[in-house]
């Protein structure tokens, strides 16, 4: 399926799982969509599983934002506990699309709890209370955390590096909770949205085909063959140059790139980290966002940016070496010759529309070691990793799919676990693609009338704006009419200038007109008046400049108020004096 053809299950208002193979564009797709939706004036929430997911698409964590916290069941108790809280209800009465992203890590458990308090709050027993539900995620990646281990015995084999591992016996089936063996996802009639198109790796390289291999469940013996091929003497890559090391344990990254931190040269830069808003938000998208409060980095570091900033050119795992300091930031190179000057970037989370939590750093970590759960979402030109203490099905396939092509590769080692992806994800795979076949033939057989019918309920049903409803079913309106529209739901000036992408002066000037033709009234403009006494200095000056002494342009009050204002916060403040 392609990126266009899910975008337009999505408007049609489907509740939809949305997944494909590493690299697919899951996340640039969702954010398509969490724009089309803000631009329109809808309630979203944007969620995913873990506070690393929850970064790349500026959201919380699910567990944080339905309330339920680390709880995977709950009792009655629990729910009347839910119910007393006032700002949950305010949360889920202002949302009407929900988005969870890389569901694969959430537990059955947890999507019915999900689920449940979804219809406490929406006073609805649809699926999740009636919201449009868009889940998002690959199950061939890392599995939920079970509580309790449910493995089978366990015996000594060979990996084949020839290095003892820890296997579950063939004939044991793990009963991992997947996502979706849930009661909520069978009962939320969720569309398969499967993308195919890849712009990760490229389809015809060979570390395109391996993934392949895994996600099929057959790994052959050129699949073998080649990863061997790339296995190196465990520091070999060290001396001849800086690439990242990706670990499956966490013990020692950290005490690893300060070591290598320490051996160099000079004292380096320190950069501390700005934080806004509410102190547990703060404190979630910290842990999301890779970044700590300070960073100390010098000159020869080998460093990772940790935010995708297309504009300037780097992406999220792109790695190289700080070469200097550029007006007091890090100076990056890359190893294809590239630089980056490291300016701060902000991370934040956003409810409808408006920015609740931010923090801004310099986007960088030490990148001689990471773990692959870390890794996660990021894109490596270059990895040196090692698989052979891989302990969980779809570590490997996590790993592997970080890198762009198998030149990029480097193996310390890997073990069978590492090539393993669990039998019911293989299965439910086969159902997924044959599902979302059916839906991309049923979509195509929809006429553009029918498609513009169903775009225009759902927006009605999920309370749009009256421009987009309107927008929807092929009606064309003026720029004016649409402001109007925008300023009768009574839009903020902020959403008003962010919805309709245009300066101030050019609301007022809609304004102005909307008066003039009598299709707006003061008291319809009244809620736009900010309620402060800068502003009412100003309207007081500029009535006694207008009134007092004459001054009728907007150069002769500007002049009467010593330039203190500028010509735009004039002309807001004079659509309030009549």
């Amino acid at each position: 399926m392609t990126q266009k053809d899910a975008l337009e299950v999505l408007k049609i208002g489907k509740n939809v799982f949305l997944t494909g193979a590493a690299g697919s564009g899951k996340t640039y797709l969702l954010n398509s969509y969490i724009s089309f939706l803000r631009e329109r004036g809808v309630g979203i929430a944007v969620t995913a599983s873990t506070g690393i997911a929850a970064t790349h698409i500026k959201g919380v964590t699910i567990h944080a934002w339905s309330g339920i916290g680390i709880k995977d069941q709950l009792t009655d108790y629990d729910l009347d506990a839910l119910e007393s809280k006032e700002y949950l209800w305010k949360r889920y009465d202002k949302t009407e699309v929900l988005i969870i992203d890389e569901v694969s890590m959430i537990s059955s458990n947890t999507l019915d709890c999900v689920d449940r308090v979804c219809k406490l709050f929406k006073r609805n027993e649809e699926p999740f209370g009636g919201m449009q539900v868009i889940f998002s995620g690959d199950f061939f990646q890392l599995p939920p955390i079970q509580k309790k281990p449910q493995w089978g015995a366990q015996q000594q084999q060979q990996n084949f590096d020839g290095i003892d591992t820890i296997y579950m016996d063939e004939d044991e089936t793990s009963q991992t909770p997947y996502a979706f063996k849930s009661r909520a996802w069978k009962q939320g009639n969720l569309s398969m949205c499967y993308l195919t198109e890849q712009y990760r790796q490229d389809s015809e390289d060979s570390i395109g085909a391996i993934l392949r291999d895994i996600r099929d469940g057959e790994i052959s013996d050129q699949t073998v063959e080649q990863l061997r091929s790339r296995i190196i003497v465990s520091d070999e890559k060290d001396s001849a140059e800086a690439i990242t090391k990706l670990h499956t344990h966490n013990t020692n990254v950290d005490s690893y790139n300060n070591k290598k931190l320490q051996e160099l040269d000079g004292e380096g830069k320190t950069y501390t980290m700005t934080t806004r808003g509410k102190a547990p938000l703060i404190d979630a998208l910290k842990r999301g966002c890779l970044v700590g409060d300070k960073i100390l980095l010098k000159v020869g570091a080998l460093v990772m940016f940790v935010k995708n900033n297309p504009t300037v050119g780097y992406v999220n795992g792109t790695t190289g070496k700080i070469v200097s300091f550029k007006d007091g930031y890090p100076l990056v190179e890359t190893s294809d010759g590239k630089e980056f000057v490291a300016m701060p970037q902000t991370w934040a989370v956003e409810e409808n529309s408006s920015v609740i939590a931010e923090i801004s750093q310099v986007p960088l970590k030490l990148a001689w070691s990471i773990t692959i759960h870390k890794s996660q979402g990021m894109t490596l030109s270059r990895a040196q990793i090692d698989l052979s203490g891989a302990f969980v099905e779809g570590q490997g396939y996590v790993a592997l799919s970080r890198v762009k092509s198998l030149d990029g590769l480097y193996l310390n080692g890997f073990n069978k676990t590492s090539l393993m992806v669990h039998p019911e994800v293989i299965n439910i795979n086969k159902r997924f693609l044959d599902d979302a076949d059916i839906l991309v033939q049923n979509l195509h057989k929809l006429s553009e009338d029918e498609v513009k019918k169903r775009k225009k309920d759902f927006l009605e049903k999920i309370g749009a704006s009256k421009t987009a409803v309107a927008e929807s079913s092929g009606k064309k309106l003026s720029t004016v009419e649409i402001t109007c529209n925008l300023i009768k739901e009574q839009k903020t000036l902020h959403e008003l200038l962010d919805i309709r992408g245009v300066k101030q002066g050019t609301i007022v000037a809609h304004i102005e007109a909307l008066k003039q033709e009598g299709l707006l009234s003061s008291s319809d403009i009244l809620y736009l008046m900010p309620e402060n006494d800068e502003f009412s200095e100003l309207i007081d000056g500029i009535r006694e400049a207008v009134e007092e002494k004459g001054k009728q342009t907007l150069t002769g009050i500007r002049a009467y108020l010593k330039n203190k204002y500028s010509f735009d916060e004039i002309k807001f403040a004079k659509l309030f004096l009549e």
